[in-house]
């Protein structure tokens, strides 16, 4: 059989179960690293490379994925992965303060085993985590957060997201995360050509190397999971489970009538985002 003659709860259970595998063949040969500077080098190239008329994209981040620092996750940890994408971004945003630690995986879960809902068996598991728990982790650092479910299968569900997305790049500029229940990635950012096509830049933890790669190879493409993507190449027709920091609801008011505020100001704007600077 093949996979469209499987149900979406088997191969969800073929899936995790080729996920906790163990790789042995494909064991780092030293200690992988996380990666810096990629938010700036696709940001240079929406336009020049991709013929973006128009982009807006996260703060600076460094990159996470797969064995990152020891930590061997091939198969179960890509939402961990975005999490310290993510993490590593409010840190610089200020959002969190400087001396925080960046968790590892094992911290997640022993953050996570403490909340309700939660307990001790978490620790130390290949437990796949979603949206929601991500939203539930970010909290106990006091980081505001929204998580839901979209569907992009219509137009108008595109519009939907393609809206709010625009909104949250062009202000609170940090990762997002989206999972399809089968994988989960981080979107840093949107833009659009001329014509109108929309494409997401697309931070996928699942690479799988043996040495860290280096600026270089995302440069020349040698990662392709790393990059712009139109649009509905990444979300295709399916539902999503989206986690966007730091917003409280995910409501986008379209009007013309935003002006800047400073930075200063903690309040809660009419759009639903803590720390905004649109009103």
């Amino acid at each position: 059989l093949g996979m469209a003659d499987v149900s979406f709860d088997e191969q969800m259970k073929l899936a995790m179960a080729a996920s906790l595998k163990d790789h042995k063949e494909e064991k780092p040969k030293e200690t992988l690293q996380p990666l810096s500077g990629l938010v700036d080098l696709f940001d240079k190239a929406a336009e020049i490379k991709h013929r973006l008329s128009e982009h807006w994209v996260a703060t600076e981040t460094d990159f996470w994925y797969y064995n990152c620092k020891d930590e061997i996750d091939r198969g179960w940890g890509c939402t961990y992965r975005v999490i310290q994408t993510i993490f590593d971004n409010l840190k610089r945003q200020k959002r969190l303060h400087l001396d925080v630690p960046m968790p590892t995986l094992r911290n997640i879960q022993e953050t996570l085993a403490n909340l309700p809902g939660y307990d001790n068996t978490i620790v130390g598991s290949k437990r796949w985590l979603e949206p929601p728990d991500t939203n539930r982790f970010f909290r106990t650092y006091s980081i505001d957060g929204y998580d839901s479910t979209y569907e992009t299968k219509t137009f108008q569900q595109k519009s939907v997201v393609i809206s709010i997305l625009t909104h949250h790049f062009q202000t609170l500029q940090t990762p997002i995360m989206t999972d399809d229940k089968m994988k989960t990635m981080a979107v840093m950012g949107i833009g659009k050509d001329k014509e109108g096509n929309y494409y997401v830049l697309i931070f996928d933890p699942h690479i799988y190397v043996r040495v860290s790669p280096k600026y270089e190879d995302f440069r020349i493409g040698k990662h392709p999971k790393v990059g712009w993507k139109p649009f509905d190449e990444h979300f295709k027709k399916k539902k999503w489970m989206i986690y966007f920091p730091l917003r409280s609801s995910a409501h986008v008011d379209g009007s013309p009538t935003h002006r800047d505020r400073p930075d200063t100001d903690a309040s809660v704007c009419g759009e639903g985002c803590r720390f905004c600077v649109v009103s």
